[in-house]
C-alpha cells in the first residue's frame, strides 16, 4: 500500500488560524502585519500614504492658484510657489524611492525566487529586511520553500529506496531464474547439485560452496563442492557447520543462517584470501516437512553482499532445490522399481518357458543314463532324439525371450509393431490372424505404447504356446474416449482355477494384469475349456499432443 501524506501548513508555520490577515484592501493597509510592529508609524505603507497625501494636497493648492488666482488663498501662496514646486519634486522622488523599496524590490526578489524554484533550486530564499512590510510574507514563502524542499528530499529518498527495492527484486528474480534453469537442465542429482551450486556462487559472488545431502539425522554426505576448500575442512564439515533439524513449525530464520569462520579453517594456510574471517551462508533444502540437505556458501567478510536483503530469495531457493532433490529421488526410486519389475517379468518368462524345458531336459538325461545300463540301442537312440528335440526347443524359447524383451517399438509406432507381432504369429502357427484397426490417429506416451504392445505380445505368445487355435482375431476400437484392444481365439481355452501356481495366481495372467495396472487400464480375461479365450483391454490415455498443449 502506498503511503499517504497530509501536511498541516498552518501548524508547521506556528501561526494561529484565528490571527490570519483579512484580505480586503482597507484592512490590508491599516492593520499591522506582524507582532514586531508596534504602531503604524513604523510601517512602510504609512510612509507611502503620507507622501501620496502630501503630494495630493500640494497639487490641489497649485490647482487653486491656477483656477482662482484672485482668491485670498492663491494670493497668499504666490510667494511660496517655487518652494511648493520644489517640495512637490522632492516628495515625488521620495515617493518613487519608497515605491521601489517597499513594492518593486520585494516583487523582483519574489520573481527571482520563483525562477530559482522553477530551476529546481529548492534551497532558494526570499531575503527581505526585517522592517519591510513584506517580511512576514517572505518568511511564509521561505517556510513554504523549505517544506517543498523537505518534500522533494523525502520523495527522492523514497524513490531511491523503491529503486533499490526494484533492483534487488530484479536481481533476485534473475538469480532464481538462473537456479531454476540449472534445475531444469540437470539430468540427475549429481548434475543438479553441481549446476545449482555453480549458479549460486556466480550470482551471489561467493568464494566457494558445498552441498550436503542428509541421509538420516546423523549422516550428511558432501555431494558437491566448488572452490579451493581445504580437504581437512571437507572431511570434518559437520564439526564446523552443525545444522540442527528444525521443528515442525519451520520459520524463516531456521531456513538459512549466517555464521563466521576463520579463513584458514576453510581454505587452509596457503589461502590467498585477504579477509581474516569468512562468512558462511547455510541454506536448508526443504521439501514439505522434511529437510533433505543444506547448501553452504562462503563469502569474504567485507560487507560487499548484504545477505539479509535476500532472505525471501534464499527461502525460495531452498524450497525449489528441495523439491528438485525430492523429484530426482523419486525418479531414481521409480527407475529402480521399474528395473525390479522388469526382472520379475523376466523371471516369470524364464520360469514359464526355458526353466521348464531345462527341467525336462534334466529328467531326460537321467532316463538316458538308465537306458545306457540296459544296453538297448534303440531306446538309447530314441532318448537321444528326445534330448535333441528338447535342446532345439530350449534354443527356440531362448530366441523368443530375446525377441520378446528387445525394445519392441519401431520407428513406425505402436500399430506397426502390433502388425509385426501378428505377422510373426501367423507365420509360426500357419493360421489366419485377422487384424482390424479403428483407432484414430494418436500419439501416446512411451509408457502406454510399451505396455499395450507387451500385453498384445504376451497374448499372442500364449496363443502360440497353448491355445491350439485355428483362427485368431485382434481388434483395436475406440468408444467414448476409450481405446479398446480385443484379442480372441477359438482354441481349447482354459479354466483359471486349474492352472494357478503356488500363491494362487498364474504368472502369465499376473503379468498381463500388472502391465494393465501400470497404465490405469481395465483388463478382462474370459475363457472356458473348449470355448476359446477372449481378452478385453480398455484404457483412456491422453495423447502426447494434448498433454503438451495443456502444459504449454
Amino acid at each position: 500500500m502506498k503511503p499517504s501524506y497530509s501536511i498541516d501548513f498552518l501548524a508547521m508555520s506556528g501561526h494561529d488560524p484565528k490571527l490570519l490577515r483579512k484580505t480586503n484592501l482597507f484592512n490590508a493597509w491599516f492593520v499591522r502585519l506582524d507582532k514586531e510592529k508596534r504602531n503604524l508609524l513604523k510601517s512602510g505603507r504609512f510612509r507611502l500614504l503620507f507622501l501620496s497625501f502630501s503630494i495630493l494636497i500640494l497639487l490641489l493648492l497649485n490647482l487653486i492658484g491656477v483656477v482662482k488666482p484672485d482668491s485670498p488663498l492663491a494670493i497668499s501662496l504666490q510667494d511660496y510657489v517655487v518652494w511648493m514646486h520644489a517640495l512637490e519634486i522632492g516628495l515625488l522622488l521620495l515617493l518613487f524611492w519608497e515605491i521601489w523599496r517597499e513594492l518593486l524590490q520585494p516583487l523582483l526578489r519574489l520573481c527571482d525566487w520563483a525562477d530559482l524554484m522553477r530551476g529546481v533550486n529548492f534551497d532558494a530564499q526570499v531575503e527581505l529586511s526585517g522592517d519591510s512590510d513584506f517580511s512576514e510574507l517572505a518568511r511564509d514563502i521561505n517556510m513554504l520553500g523549505n517544506m517543498i524542499n523537505q518534500l522533494s528530499r523525502d520523495t527522492e529518498t523514497q524513490l531511491q529506496k523503491h529503486t533499490d527495492y526494484i533492483s534487488r527484486e530484479s536481481r533476485s528474480l534473475a538469480i532464481l531464474y538462473d537456479v531454476a534453469s540449472s534445475i531444469n537442465a540437470a539430468r540427475d542429482l549429481n548434475e543438479l547439485f553441481e549446476k545449482s551450486l555453480d549458479s549460486l556462487c556466480k550470482n551471489l559472488n561467493a568464494s566457494a560452496g558445498i552441498i550436503r545431502q542428509f541421509i538420516g539425522k546423523n549422516k550428511k554426505d558432501i555431494v558437491a563442492s566448488l572452490g579451493d576448500i581445504n580437504h581437512t575442512f571437507l572431511a570434518s564439515a559437520d564439526h564446523f557447520l552443525s545444522i540442527d533439524y528444525p521443528s515442525s513449525d519451520i520459520k524463516l530464520d531456521s531456513i538459512y543462517r549466517i555464521d563466521s569462520l576463520d579463513h584458514e579453517t576453510v581454505f587452509g594456510l596457503g589461502s590467498t584470501h585477504r579477509q581474516e574471517k569468512v562468512r558462511v551462508l547455510s541454506i536448508l533444502l526443504q521439501y514439505r516437512e522434511g529437510i533433505l540437505g543444506a547448501i553452504h556458501l562462503f563469502f569474504e567478510d567485507d560487507g560487499s553482499v548484504d545477505l539479509e536483503d535476500y532472505s525471501e530469495l534464499l527461502l525460495s531457493i531452498g524450497q525449489h532445490l528441495g523439491s528438485a532433490v525430492e523429484k530426482f529421488r523419486l525418479l531414481e526410486e521409480e527407475s529402480e522399481l521399474l528395473v525390479m519389475q522388469e526382472r520379475t517379468r523376466l523371471s516369470h518368462e524364464l520360469h514359464d518357458s526355458l526353466a521348464q524345458t531345462i527341467a525336462s531336459l534334466r529328467i531326460q538325461i537321467r532316463v538316458i543314463d538308465e537306458t545306457f545300463h540296459s544296453n538297448d540301442e534303440k531306446a538309447i537312440w530314441h532318448q537321444m532324439e528326445r534330448i535333441e528335440y528338447t535342446i532345439d526347443q530350449a534354443n527356440h524359447q531362448l530366441r523368443e525371450l530375446i525377441a520378446h524383451f528387445r525394445v519392441p517399438i519401431n520407428e513406425q509406432g505402436l500399430i506397426s509393431s502390433i502388425e509385426n507381432n501378428i505377422r510373426r504369429t501367423q507365420e509360426e502357427m500357419g493360421i489366419p490372424v485377422y487384424f482390424q484397426n479403428e483407432w484414430p490417429e494418436q500419439e501416446f506416451t512411451a509408457e502406454v505404447e510399451l505396455n499395450v504392445l507387451r500385453i498384445v505380445q504376451e497374448c499372442l505368445v500364449n496363443i502360440r504356446k497353448h491355445s491350439q487355435a485355428e483362427v485368431v482375431r485382434v481388434l483395436l476400437s475406440y468408444r467414448e474416449g476409450h481405446n479398446i484392444v480385443l484379442i480372441e481365439d477359438d482354441g481349447i481355452g482354459f479354466e483359471e482355477s486349474s492352472i494357478v501356481s503356488e500363491g494362487g495366481r498364474h504368472l502369465g495372467l499376473n503379468i498381463l494384469r500388472d502391465r494393465a495396472r501400470e497404465i490405469n487400464a481395465n483388463i478382462d480375461i474370459e475363457s472356458e475349456p473348449g470355448d476359446g479365450t477372449r481378452i478385453h483391454l480398455q484404457f483412456k490415455a491422453e495423447p502426447v499432443k494434448a498433454l503438451l498443449e495443456s502444459t504449454g
